[in-house]
């Protein structure tokens, strides 16, 4: 049964801004803590950030499956043996001097480790909502996010 997990933070930065870092996969790098470096394999049907880009994370591949600049951003994450997989959602909403970012997660746990997994995953999602938030604050001009074309 899957398990569904959300996190949530605050940033002063733009929904534009947010939702450039979450979409560019070399943006990552700069803001998500991973000790190797995120790549985009694929581009998008309609934009190289869009619906359908793949892009590998550590171990896992995430295809993009909701785009909808700036407000709403998805992906499915697989990885296996064993075959693991994560949907999650990651909306924006304008909030008092900037932004809400709500970044929910569903993910099909093994049998016998749902509440490792549940406590990992709210720990995973939490970190990454408030590492965007606070690097999208202060994103030095260096950053993949700030190129041109991003959404």
């Amino acid at each position: 049964m899957p398990q569904e997990i959300e996190a949530t933070a605050t940033s002063s930065a733009a929904p534009e801004v947010i939702f450039k870092h979450l979409c560019v996969a070399e943006a990552w790098d700069d803001w998500g803590g991973f000790w190797t470096r995120v790549r985009r394999e694929s581009a998008g049907a309609e934009h190289p950030n869009g619906l359908g880009a793949v892009r590998y994370v550590r171990s896992w591949r995430e295809e993009v499956v909701a785009w909808d600049p700036p407000r709403h951003y998805g992906y499915i994450a697989q990885a296996g043996p064993p075959p693991r997989r994560l949907r999650a959602d990651i909306t924006l909403e304008p909030h008092v001097g900037g932004t809400l970012i709500r970044w929910r997660g569903e993910v099909d746990g093994f049998p016998g480790t749902r509440p490792f997994t549940r406590a990992v995953l709210r720990r995973r999602l939490d970190a990454y909502a408030r590492r965007v938030a606070r690097h999208a604050e202060r994103c030095e001009p260096g950053c993949a996010a700030r190129l041109p074309g991003a959404i």
